[in-house]
């Protein structure tokens, strides 16, 4: 009922199970039998796991690892199915507060645990969580691993239409998108979109909507990102949904704002979602995993209002944020706008200093799309970083990512921030030598 969307409903179910278990609640004194009261901890415990799972839906940490605590306290240690599902929302708990690097350890056990418990569904769910957080580590190539593991498992067991895997194949095409692969990425996005709309789990669903996001973004497509934004804020209207999900919907459609130059919109939306625009960052002494994005989307609409240092210096504070709790590619795009910063201000060579930082975090995993999102002021930052020798091989196959222009061809994305106030666009020259880096040749040639 919960996941579904019916919060009221299954809360009054669940309160009306607790309330069974107390046998004061109906003015029963009697002793139980020995077995009725393990049936009674038993059930106590499952609804302690249910009230985790939906803690987690609503992004409170605090009740997830409560009620965890309290569910591992009740379940019986041979009931190996319940007790693994509750390992996995521990896993949630260490996720939503931005510490990946436990969240990693913590569904690994999981997933260990699930193969233990023999429940296919179940050990499906809990290595796809293994990947999410594989992906916010930044290794990409062990995420398409273990989901083409998972693909496998659950072709021979029945459930390759399910929304599980529905999920599953989304968040599959969001990490081909990032290695350059977009028509894998559409592909594989859309397929997992059509069969998490089949089912009634908003999370799932939500998360597929916001992977396809990523994937039209990065394609170039802003109608058909703002198609998926027009879904999720029907949904929105009309169910209650997980908590995190407004705040992805207004994240994608600020993005889309910057980069089709609507900042009055930007801004007003930023506002309203309580984050500082006009007065000094003041450093959290906390940093969950949504919010870090929302102050990282901050210091890009600082640039797009030519408040170069304010910007600077918010993405400095957050980088630490980044680097403690795990998060490469956050640690990546944070550097990466910070170069974008600096060659604004005509500070290239620490603008080189910085972006060569950034290569060599995203090379070994082959990071693409990071760096092609940011349009024609990164493609400039990338000549110069080649025609300095800096990591050539690399920065040739990030060029060559970049699309060229047609004749008569459809407006697409443009950089985040207005080119005239940041960076001049590419010459035709420039243009011209981004086509022949894609046919294969060197920068020399």
């Amino acid at each position: 009922l919960f996941a579904s969307g019916q919060q009221d409903a299954a809360e009054q179910a669940l309160r009306t199970a607790e309330q069974a278990l107390d046998p004061s609640s109906n003015g029963t004194t009697e002793t139980m039998p020995q077995e009725h009261d393990l049936q009674r901890c038993s059930v106590r415990g499952r609804a302690a796991a249910i009230r985790a799972f939906m803690s987690s839906y609503l992004g409170n940490v605090t009740g997830i690892i409560c009620y965890a605590r309290q569910a591992l306290e009740h379940l019986p240690e041979q009931d190996l199915i319940w007790r693994s599902s509750v390992t996995v929302g521990l896993g949630d708990a260490h996720a939503l507060a931005g510490d990946v690097a436990a969240a990693y350890q913590v569904r690994l056990e999981a997933s260990k645990d699930c193969r233990i418990a023999g429940d296919i569904y179940f050990i499906i769910l809990a290595n796809i969580k293994v990947g999410m957080t594989l992906r916010e580590l930044g290794r990409l190539r062990e995420v398409i691993e273990i989901f083409q593991e998972q693909m496998q498992l659950a072709n021979e067991n029945g459930m390759e239409q399910t929304v599980l895997i529905g999920w599953m194949l989304a968040m599959w095409g969001e990490v081909l998108a990032e290695l350059g692969d977009l028509d894998g990425a559409i592909c594989q996005a859309k397929k997992g979109v059509e069969l998490a709309e089949n089912g009634g789990f908003f999370e799932m669903l939500a998360w597929s909507y916001v992977c396809l996001i990523r994937v039209q973004f990065s394609s170039g497509n802003p109608a058909l990102v703002e198609e998926v934004l027009q879904k999720m804020k029907i949904i929105a209207d009309e169910s209650a949904v997980p908590f995190w999900f407004v705040q992805q919907m207004t994240f994608w459609q600020i993005r889309i704002w910057l980069v089709q130059e609507q900042l009055e919109a930007a801004c007003q939306a930023v506002s309203e979602r309580g984050l500082e625009i006009d007065e000094e960052f003041r450093p959290l002494h906390t940093m969950d995993f949504f919010l870090l994005n929302e102050y990282i989307l901050l210091a890009r609409i600082k640039m797009s209002q030519g408040q170069l240092a304010e910007s600077i210096g918010l993405l400095q504070q957050l980088i630490g944020r980044a680097e403690t709790g795990g998060r490469k590619p956050r640690v990546i795009e944070i550097l990466m706008l910070q170069a974008l910063a600096f060659q604004a201000r005509d500070d290239t060579n620490r603008a080189m200093a910085t972006l060569e930082r950034a290569l060599s975090l995203a090379e070994p995993e082959g990071f693409i799309y990071t760096f092609v999102d940011e349009g024609p002021p990164m493609a400039r930052l990338l000549y110069e970083a080649l025609a300095r020798g800096i990591a050539p091989d690399y920065t040739r196959r990030l060029l060559a990512a970049f699309p060229v222009p047609e004749p008569e061809q459809a407006a697409p994305l443009r950089t985040q921030a207005p080119e005239s106030d940041l960076i001049e666009p590419l010459s035709e020259r420039e243009l011209e030598v981004l086509a022949l880096l894609a046919e294969g040749l060197t920068n020399p040639q």
